[in-house]
């Protein structure tokens, strides 16, 4: 004997109710026949929700309804053709949207996410760019476009190394200037202010290393495992780069409000004092080329005070930068 299928409870029918409305402002036009096969209900269900949403509204100032405080459909579109189209909608119309900056920014951040190979087969991410784009307002923000780097090679193929859990190598060129080839364990891939890196156990050095994406080449995944990191993993930091003894400190200054925003730089431990809209903080830099890719990227939020060689490096590096605008006009 065949089971039939279990009635629906007023709990399925009301998020039905609550999803057919903005089914159909979305599609401009849905047939019955379609929205039953969506919601995976039968056609009398959705004529009868369409007949329910017609009574449904939000009463005016003197607590009445009048024909614009109620949803209404074509209704000669509806009875001759079961099509349902909304003709006025209550409330709906009000609901707050990104205004074009906002959308650009959540455009250029899906995207990036996007080129990311765990991210890049998923066609949600496009659905949801479009919906920005289409939701900020009636001109639409532009398309953006975030230029894919020449380590996107080598994004996929770490990514391939941690979910296979297979060791990769790499030629490297270190912060000093030396090159190298390492045999790593990649563990974590991440992306810090447009720049990947990837946590490693390195076989050279018999320990966690963080590397930079963009300083490697010849990167190759081997056939060998990983061994077992599995006492570190969860040990990782959620700081880039532990302290070293040979790192350059550096006294930056900076409203309090910027503290969110630099987080990922401020020393371990570190606590703001009370009070204050300055703060003046020690920041330990691998060197001089960190310190300006900071100061690049928070212009107008940070200012180096001391020391006087490091104050010279930011300005040397402002020189150079603006010479090359220069150059281009």
């Amino acid at each position: 004997m065949a089971k039939s299928n279990p009635r629906p409870t007023t709990s399925d029918n009301l998020l039905m109710l609550l999803a057919l409305v903005p089914f159909v402002l979305d599609r401009k036009e849905v047939s019955v026949g379609e929205a039953a096969e969506h919601f995976g209900r039968s056609e009398s269900d959705i004529v009868r929700a369409v007949e329910l949403i017609a009574c449904a509204g939000i009463p005016g100032e003197n607590e009445a309804y009048s024909h614009l405080d109620l949803f209404d459909i074509d209704w000669d579109l509806f009875e001759s053709e079961q099509k349902i189209t909304l003709w006025n909608t209550v409330a709906l119309d009000n609901k707050p949207r990104f205004s074009a900056r906002e959308a650009t920014a959540l455009l250029a951040g899906l995207q990036y996410l996007a080129s990311h190979p765990a991210y890049s087969s998923r066609a949600d991410l496009e659905e949801v760019m479009a919906k920005l784009r289409a939701g900020s307002g009636a001109s639409g923000p532009p398309r953006i476009a975030v230029g894919a780097t020449a380590v996107a090679e080598h994004v996929s193929v770490l990514n391939d190394a941690i979910t296979a859990r297979r060791s990769i190598t790499a030629v490297y060129h270190n912060k000093r200037g030396e090159t190298g080839e390492r045999t790593l364990d990649p563990l974590l891939l991440e992306s810090r202010d447009a720049i990947w890196y990837v946590r490693a156990w390195c076989h050279t050095r018999q320990a966690l290393r963080t590397f930079r994406v963009d300083y490697m080449e010849s990167v190759e995944l081997t056939s060998h495992p990983h061994a077992d990191h599995s006492s570190i993993i969860d040990d990782i930091s959620s700081e880039l780069f532990d302290p070293s003894p040979s790192d350059v400190v550096v006294t930056i200054e900076c409203p309090a409000r910027a503290l969110p925003i630099i987080a990922d730089y401020l020393p371990r431990g570190f606590t703001p004092p009370p009070g204050g809209d300055s703060v003046v903080v020690d920041i330990p830099f691998a060197h001089y080329g960190s310190l300006t890719h900071f100061v690049g990227a928070h212009p107008d939020l940070v200012r180096v005070v001391a020391p006087a060689s490091a104050k010279e490096a930011v300005q040397s590096f402002a020189r150079n930068a603006l010479s090359r605008y220069a150059q281009g006009s």
